[in-house]
């Protein structure tokens, strides 16, 4: 959270996006990088960080710094 915080105040990330995990009714957080590629929010042990719902992610977004998330009803293959 700390290295995404960073990297928010800097400028590098561009939006926030909330999309299903490959859990079934899990969702993981994403940021766009400013060079194109996805960071996913992860736990203290480098893996992905599933949340409940889509709101509980949203606010995981926001602690980040963003003030909007985007939500993505679908995965996409």
């Amino acid at each position: 959270m700390t290295e995404l915080q960073t990297l928010y105040r800097e400028h590098q990330l561009l939006e926030a996006i909330i999309e299903p995990s490959s859990l079934e009714g899990g969702w993981i957080v994403e940021f766009r990088h400013q060079c194109g590629e996805l960071v996913l929010l992860t736990d203290e042990l480098g893996e992905e960080r599933h949340y409940p719902n889509a709101e509980r992610a949203s606010q995981s977004a926001m602690k980040v710094g963003f003030t909007q998330v985007r939500i993505e009803s679908q995965k996409f293959e």
